[in-house]
């Protein structure tokens, strides 16, 4: 039954003088209700809720208690870790606004499909490493979007969004316009892919037909194992124990940070400036070694590729023997952006002369 109050008092009665007034308290005197009143009204409001209580559906505790009766795969799975805070907005979460490592979707909604969960974290690994904030020319974002394709995703996700969220979740969307998606937090850009992809519609987006390295499958439950130890820009999904190991493994860089270690866009400047002061290697051998080494390790140090023919690792992806004849030993280099840089370095100035006759060789065969 209803809240019976009326403008924020107590219900209301007619008092022994037949005028509308409060309930009467204790000991009020001859405006107080007598005992025979009291017991009448008693017996007169038990009678009732018995008779409303008759009219309810009797429903058996074992149905009560019953499960969902809808499928478990209809279900979104949990993140690993999981995210807290937004307040009904899943772009404020923890997990919504991270920008770096690999997730389950922050995004469930209308477009997303358990069953391609797998194919949607081989085209994040293949695109970018789990670097929401990586760009590389004009593709960018965790999934590699060019700006009209980020535009489009930006309109697609509207009524989904009004519907879902409201006049908030237009807001933050508006807020989106304009900005590269390499800004967006991980769910927009989590809900962006699966909106382009639409159900399969957009895989060719991701297909090696136009420019992958390599082809993540798209049908249904055909992906398995990823992230993958078996391809570049390897790091686990995360999750407590991945944190943990993560920090531990940064800990053991030099006058380093976890922001300062694992981000491009350091790596990058340092690679700018050794290259610079040690070779004299100005603008456009930069840009050379940033197009190829992007497309070794999406410039993160701690990258491993167990390709059948190597192993090869980190920046720019030099082999274990070639590492080991500069006089580290694998976990050394493991550990030392800086030393990854120096020999990758001392690689391309030994067997092409320059970055930019190594990125030529690079892009006529798919390796240097």
């Amino acid at each position: 039954m209803g809240d019976r109050r009326q403008n924020g008092s107590l219900p209301r009665m007619r008092g022994p003088d037949g005028e509308p007034g409060d309930w009467p308290a204790e000991g009020t005197g001859t405006r107080g209700l007598t005992m025979g009143s009291r017991v009448r009204r008693l017996l007169v409001l038990t009678a009732a809720a018995t008779a409303a209580a008759l009219l309810l559906p009797v429903v058996p505790l074992s149905v009560a208690n019953a499960a969902p009766t809808a499928a478990a795969e209809d279900n979104p799975p949990p993140n690993e870790r999981e995210p807290s805070g937004g307040g009904g907005a899943p772009w404020l979460t923890r997990a919504g606004k991270d920008m770096v490592g690999y997730r389950l979707s922050t995004y469930t909604g209308r477009y997303y499909e358990r069953s391609r969960e797998q194919y949607r974290l081989c085209v994040v690994q293949r695109e970018s490493g789990g670097h929401y904030d990586a760009e590389s020319g004009e593709y960018r974002g965790a999934y590699q979007m060019s700006s009209s394709l980020a535009a489009q995703a930006l309109g697609a996700m509207r009524a989904e969004v009004r519907a879902e969220y409201g006049d908030r979740g237009l807001a933050a969307l508006a807020r989106l316009e304009g900005r590269s998606i390499s800004t967006w937090p991980r769910f927009w850009q989590d809900m962006g892919f699966w909106t382009i992809f639409d159900h399969g519609a957009g895989w060719q987006h991701w297909s090696s037909q136009w420019g992958a390295s390599w082809d993540c499958d798209h049908r249904p439950n055909a992906e398995s194992g990823w992230p993958s130890k078996d391809h570049p820009n390897y790091s686990p999904l995360e999750g407590p124990r991945a944190q943990r190991a993560a920090a531990r493994a940064i800990s053991d860089v030099p006058d380093a940070t976890a922001a300062k270690c694992c981000r491009p866009e350091v790596t990058m400047r340092m690679a700018r400036l050794y290259i610079k002061n040690t070779y004299g290697w100005g603008r456009e051998h930069f840009l050379a070694l940033k197009e190829m080494w992007w497309r070794e390790s999406n410039w993160r140090y701690d990258v491993v590729n167990n390709h059948p023919n190597g192993p090869w690792y980190g920046l720019g992806q030099v082999n274990g023997p070639y590492i080991e004849d500069q006089g580290y030993t694998i976990k050394e280099y493991m550990q030392s952006p800086r030393k990854q840089i120096i020999v990758g370095c001392k690689y391309i100035k030994e067997r092409y002369g320059t970055p930019a006759k190594a990125w030529d060789f690079w892009q006529a065969n798919g390796w240097y």
